[in-house]
């Protein structure tokens, strides 16, 4: 080829011509993918919105709370069967307690909102302090507030998880 032409001038040979509809082929797969998980993630959000009426920073400032108080579980069956437990059992979970700045350094929240989100979480029941101030989630947020939430979102992220999977694998092909 020639190196003196512009790329758009010089004539490209039939391998790189099929490596160009590959490298074009194949972002186009992905971006069908990102817009698969785009309408997924709204979906989900519109979810939580309703969840947590209007609030989305509670659903972020109790998962993080959540994620971090079973943080040091693992993900062997042990803990996966130990995650399941409801009411009593919960209650007896080793929980990793957390606090509001490590909420707040972890999501970018501020601090005082992360404390105003956990005094309306604590009110509501979905999480704990213990008396050196620590913060855990409750039975109740696991039974009452997610339970019913995955029910209807599990179905969803299956769906949209086998349709990217689809087209994923149709650009591999």
């Amino acid at each position: 080829m020639n190196n003196y032409l512009p790329p758009s001038m010089a004539m490209p040979s039939l391998a790189s011509q099929a490596a160009r509809t590959t490298e074009i082929e194949a972002p186009g797969e992905s971006r069908v993918a990102a817009l698969l998980l785009a309408r997924y993630n709204l979906r989900y959000l519109v979810r939580l919105y309703s969840a947590f009426d209007g609030d989305l920073l509670l659903p972020i400032v109790l998962g993080e709370v959540g994620l971090y108080n079973v943080g040091g579980f693992g993900f062997d069956e042990n803990a996966l069967a130990a995650l399941r437990c409801y009411g009593d059992a919960f209650d007896r979970l080793p929980l990793r307690p957390c606090n509001a700045f490590s909420i707040s350094s972890s999501t970018g929240i501020p601090r005082e909102t992360v404390r105003r989100k956990v005094s309306h979480l604590i009110q509501n029941g979905w999480i704990t302090r213990d008396a050196k101030g620590g913060l855990t989630i409750t039975a109740k947020a696991a039974a009452l507030c997610l339970q019913p939430f995955d029910d209807e979102n599990l179905p969803d992220f299956i769906a949209t998880a086998d349709r990217v999977r689809t087209v994923m694998m149709r650009a591999a092909a």
